[in-house]
């Protein structure tokens, strides 16, 4: 379903991805991890056109989305993508929101994207919050709402960038559940996020990358359990040292 060959990025002399190289196939959730700054944001805004490679390419589903004449438009109808921040109208209604490019770029009449809005919400879990506004929603149900209108696209792979990041805890497991279930469902997923146990359980193939490269990549089993290079198996040991003293702090207040 995606194909990234050799693709770079550079923001004036910084190089942000120096070739990178990955492929994941149709209904497989792909977790990509690594350090602040080694590129995992800038990999999926490339493989929107959000951002503009200077080299490489990207196919989606056999079509190469960097060619020069290339129809955003349409290609950003079949490539979801769900941010950190949610990015919602707060003047609009929850259904408003979602059906918006439905109706703005499908062309879709008020009555067909009210139909698959409410569909894409009722995948979510959220049929009664059509008629609230964002303000009325907690973060948790706000990221469902931008899950569900990417979903009412009707995409053939959604990007999640960081999309628990700027929840509170408890509400961090509502949008796990949502994503676990579009997997079920067969939907292809790529996700930079830091929720490593998610990545452990439910993904089915976890790449790592940092400074620009991917380091390494494999089953979560074998990437957790017994990764093979240096760089991997001492970002691991960080996290879990600080996923210690986080357990120890909680347990002290």
């Amino acid at each position: 379903m995606l194909r990234i060959t050799d693709l770079r990025k550079s923001y004036g002399d910084h190089e942000v991805l120096k070739g990178v190289n990955l492929s994941v196939a149709k209904g497989k959730m792909v977790f990509i991890i690594g350090p602040s700054g080694s590129g995992k944001s800038s990999l999926l805004r490339c493989c929107n056109r959000l951002e503009d490679a200077n080299a490489g390419t990207i196919l989606v589903d056999g079509e190469d989305i960097t060619a020069a004449k290339a129809d955003l438009n349409r290609i950003r109808q079949n490539i979801g993508m769900v941010f950190q921040h949610f990015n919602l109208y707060r003047h609009l209604s929850v259904l408003s929101n979602v059906t918006l490019a439905l109706r703005k770029v499908q062309k879709l009449s008020r009555q067909q994207a009210d139909e698959r809005g409410l569909e894409a919400l009722a995948k979510v879990g959220l049929s009664d919050k059509s008629q609230a506004y964002p303000d009325q929603l907690s973060g948790g149900q706000q990221q469902r709402v931008g899950i569900a209108r990417s979903l009412a696209l009707r995409p053939k792979i959604v990007l999640f960038d960081e999309p628990t990041s700027a929840l509170d805890p408890e509400l961090v497991g509502e949008v796990l559940k949502v994503m676990r279930a579009l997997k079920e469902d067969g939907m292809t997923m790529v996700v930079v996020s830091h929720e490593m146990s998610f990545a452990r359980a439910a993904a089915d193939h976890v790449v790592f990358m940092d400074a620009g490269l991917i380091v390494e990549q494999g089953h979560p089993e074998q990437l957790f359990g017994a990764p093979t290079q240096p760089r991997t198996q001492a970002f691991l040991a960080n996290l879990s040292t600080h996923s210690r003293q986080n357990a120890l702090t909680n347990t002290a207040v």
